[in-house]
């Protein structure tokens, strides 16, 4: 049986008792959105160099809900991938989070995260898309690592538009999957819209908006315009 969940449903067991799980989802929504809103309240308290801090991040914008915010899950996690063809991303084991998330960090800090590095996007596609193959929480992965990203860009004076990301979270899940696989990783999608938020892209003028929203409905054959939220499965019976 999953720890995290009432028994015999897909709900995650929250603070606020909610036993249906698209209210659930409406009102963890709702929560995050008023987070994120003061997320940069906590800048001054984290060392963005450490993988603690992506706890932090992770426990600021869910500990409303969830008693397990900012803890690293402890069961194994997978979920079916249309892109993948029904197969799932190879996300940490619960049991080397903590070092897979170390290394990673480590390596971010050999890299000169400016303007002048012209690896910027493809170092930091490599550090998010890392992060997010970990998975290290049972919920809320995929939001924690873009809102996290755009802290880590903006305490390393880049400019970030986070605002493209949570406002395509299709397209960015879609992309991260694509990026993660192991076998043939096809991580353009992503690039594509980090070179975007990291405005490093040409403004196209006063259709730039529309251009954008219009690049960011589709990847290959998909259409990511519609995010449909689905819960992980997990090993533990």
């Amino acid at each position: 049986m999953d720890p995290y969940v009432y028994e015999d449903t897909n709900v995650l067991i929250n603070k606020l008792d909610i036993r249906d799980e698209e209210i659930l989802i409406d009102v963890e929504a709702q929560l995050f959105i008023a987070n994120v809103l003061d997320i940069s309240n906590i800048i001054k308290n984290i060392n963005i160099q450490t993988y603690k801090s992506f706890q932090a991040v992770h426990k600021y914008l869910f500990h409303e809900l969830y008693s397990w915010a900012g803890e690293f899950r402890t069961v194994n996690i997978y979920k079916s991938e249309q892109a993948l063809t029904g197969l799932s991303i190879s996300y940490s084991d619960e049991k080397h989070i903590e070092s897979d998330l170390e290394k990673i960090f480590n390596w971010s800090k050999t890299i000169h995260w400016s303007y002048d590095n012209k690896k910027l996007v493809e170092d930091f596609a490599k550090f998010m898309i890392e992060i997010w193959r970990i998975h290290p929480f049972r919920e809320g992965n995929t939001r924690t690592t873009s809102v996290f990203m755009h802290l880590f860009a903006e305490i390393n004076e880049l400019e970030f538009n986070g605002q493209l990301l949570s406002h395509n979270p299709g397209y960015l899940r879609k992309a991260l999957v694509l990026a993660a696989v192991e076998e043939a990783p096809e991580p353009e999608y992503l690039l594509i819209m980090l070179r975007d938020a990291l405005n490093l892209m040409k403004s196209n003028g006063s259709n730039q908006k529309e251009e954008q929203s219009e690049k960011y409905k589709v990847i290959k054959k998909y259409d990511v315009s519609k995010y449909n939220q689905k819960p992980f499965e997990t090993d533990k019976e």
